[in-house]
């Protein structure tokens, strides 16, 4: 079994992606068109799935730093991959609803497992490989949403099907090229015990950070599609706004990559910069009634998560130590899939107590208030990095 390194994890997220993303795209449509649920239901179903997600999101950190990550990811992948063997032979009701959330704990604990072991990936820039993880998994979610809408068109049962033989993939890569990295505590004897430390301080001001971003992130994964159809906007041009999205990832990578490589302010700049990109995004859309408007706004928005979301867990992964790599990752990753699930909800009551416009307000205004939260948990964290 080979030790793992930057080109077999990226790998492992596009085939991770793409076999997540051909459900997640069309659940709502599942449970309401197909299983003849209602809304409601259909949203209960998807809230239990998220708490399944974060609940995985922290047993792969705690059993990262455990077990290693090699043995982690095998059980959360063995777990997903059980729980698809039940949906293509039952996908009806109530096996849908039991079985997604299982899903979802196995995948996410795996995605914890991959950036954690990003983290201790030393040979590469920590910035430089999280912006190829990220690109590998939108480039995975781009292909899965756009084969996924077609399959469901064909058969259920065959979604379920791609799924289980790219998380198969995964798996066969996991088990020959996923090998634990030698890393090991600084200043520990052989035969001490490993004890926990204490949580480095920033830390968990860096995932309020992360949180309140996606809480406005998540608008356009959600509300905003609602929006484009009660403007006249055919849902097949609300997903070609996500083709967009993975067009201006591959573009915009390469520049990415070269100024942090070459230009060391950058980083010190990015994440501020890539929050600035989301407010300005946001703003564009007040107002807004012609399909333009979106389209600018995706971009900006784009070239905002770029920056942002590759760079936390690269920050963290620089300011935390590598033995303990499981731990805080896990700890961004519940911050975000914890806001991914309340964002929609919170976006939702607002938008029908008031308006869109008001929402985009509220978006920027938690995104500037964000700006603060970051400035202070950044300083907190890299003071105690030496």
């Amino acid at each position: 079994m080979k030790r793992v390194n930057a080109q077999v994890l990226i790998l492992g997220a596009f085939l991770e992606s793409v076999g997540a993303s051909f459900i997640w795209p069309i659940n709502t449509i599942f449970i309401h068109d197909y299983l003849h649920k209602s809304l409601a239901v259909a949203g209960t179903v998807l809230f239990f799935n998220s708490i399944l997600t974060f609940m995985g999101n922290y047993a792969g950190g705690k059993l990262f730093d455990k077990i290693g990550g090699h043995k982690t990811v095998m059980i959360s992948t063995m777990i997903g991959m059980l729980a698809l063997v039940g949906l293509i032979f039952d996908h009806g009701w109530p096996a849908y609803p039991i079985l997604l959330p299982i899903l979802g704990f196995g995948v996410g604990s795996a995605f914890t497992v991959i950036n954690s072991f990003g983290a201790q990936i030393d040979e590469v820039d920590k910035y430089k490989m999280f912006n190829a993880i990220y690109v590998g998994t939108n480039l995975g979610n781009a292909i899965g949403t756009a084969l996924g809408g077609y399959i469901a068109g064909i058969q259920m049962t065959w979604v379920f099907i791609a799924n289980f033989i790219f998380l198969s993939s995964f798996f066969l890569l996991v088990v020959f090229w996923y090998g634990n990295r030698d890393v090991k505590p600084k200043h520990v004897t052989p035969n001490q015990p490993k004890v926990k430390t204490k949580l480095r301080p920033g830390t968990a001001l860096i995932a309020i950070f992360l949180g309140t971003t996606w809480v406005s992130y998540s608008q356009w994964n959600s509300n905003i599609s609602a929006h484009l159809t009660k403007l006249g906007i055919p849902v097949s041009k609300y997903s070609l706004l996500w083709t967009i999205n993975a067009i201006v990832i591959v573009v915009f990578l390469p520049l990415i990559n070269h100024l942090i490589e070459n230009q060391t302010w950058f980083k010190k700049i990015q994440i501020p910069v890539g929050v600035v990109f989301f407010i300005i995004a946001f703003g564009s859309l007040i107002g807004a009634t012609k399909y333009l408007a979106f389209v600018i706004g995706m971009v900006l928005l784009t070239l905002g998560e770029m920056l942002v979301y590759p760079g936390i867990p690269a920050l963290i992964g620089e300011s935390t130590p590598n033995s303990e790599a499981g731990r805080y990752q896990s700890i961004i990753s519940m911050a975000a899939t914890f806001a991914r699930a309340i964002g929609p909800l919170l976006g939702g009551m607002l938008i029908m107590r008031s308006s869109y416009d008001v929402m985009y307000l509220a978006a920027i205004g938690v995104l500037i208030g964000s700006l603060f939260i970051f400035r202070r948990g950044h300083k907190e964290l890299v003071a105690n990095v030496k």
